[in-house]
């Protein structure tokens, strides 16, 4: 009888332990750890705010800039949503190629969702963040609205990466005009970026309440860490800016770029000071 339950024990020890292996695999992709070393791995690298200017927005002065995102990692970023009947919102998972060829797929922590409109088609919710920031406290002093991305490998990125396919598989636009889909795959290949012009809906900071200053607009990819990518130390862009006071009476705050740098942000305040 004791040797029975030994066994019993056993075999419930290693059924916990496989579930949570099981669990760490899906705990790491939220987490955009590396699950082992065998994955291809996509890496997200976020390019400098640029086009930087103020505009009026129904009344109010916003900030406007262009963004983008390059992948210059081993393996293409792909996301695969799915939704049931009755759902508004997909359901996400990654699809990441191993080095012998098969392919994984990873649950998410993330969704896919319909943006009628101006856009018009499907979105990987929370791929990009823009924030102004405090350069000094790194406290957050206003926030894009812009939460929705239709992912897609727009051009081709400057450097050579190897892997690059001379012909992207990623250039479509995620279902335009096609809100009853029930599934979406998107993505970003290797050797390639998805960028955003200047007052894309949405992609603009609201500052007609900040005060004249100093700030850090801050671009960030996948700033929750929901997907499975490999290096995490370029998944952020800043731009120094100067707001300045209007001109005239009425008129739009004036803006200035007095420095731009990827990863940590203090490299852009030592650039302005020295």
């Amino acid at each position: 009888m004791r040797r029975h339950g030994s066994r019993i024990r056993i075999v419930l020890a290693a059924l916990v332990a496989a579930a949570a292996g099981a669990l760490g695999v899906v705990v790491a992709a939220v987490a955009g750890s590396q699950v082992s070393g065998s994955e291809l791995l996509p890496d997200l690298r976020q390019e400098v705010p640029s086009q930087v200017a103020v505009r009026r927005d129904r009344g109010r002065a916003v900030l406007v800039f262009r963004s983008a995102v390059q992948n210059v990692g081993a393996g293409p970023l792909v996301v695969d949503g799915r939704r049931s009947r009755g759902t508004r919102t997909m359901t996400v998972r990654q699809r990441v190629t191993r080095a012998d060829g098969s392919v994984a797929e990873i649950p998410l922590n993330a969704r896919m969702r319909f943006q009628p409109g101006w856009h018009d088609h499907w979105h990987l919710l929370g791929f990009d963040r823009f924030d102004l920031r405090h350069p000094a406290t790194g406290r957050r002093v206003a926030r894009s609205k812009k939460v929705g991305f239709c992912l897609g490998s727009r051009y081709r990125v400057d450097t050579q990466v190897a892997g690059a396919p001379d012909t992207p598989v990623f250039n479509h636009n995620c279902g335009r005009s096609l809100p009853g889909l029930m599934r979406m795959r998107m993505g970003i290949d290797v050797g390639y970026a998805d960028d955003y012009a200047a007052f894309v809906e949405f992609q603009y900071i609201d500052i007609s309440r900040v005060r004249p200053g100093r700030y850090l607009l801050t671009h960030v990819a996948d700033p929750d860490h929901r997907l499975l990518v490999g290096d995490r130390s370029d998944d952020s862009a800043h731009a120094l800016i100067v707001l300045s006071r209007p001109a005239r009476r009425g008129g739009l705050p004036r803006v200035r770029v007095a420095a731009t740098c990827v990863g940590g942000s203090s490299s852009c305040v030592v650039q302005a000071t020295s």
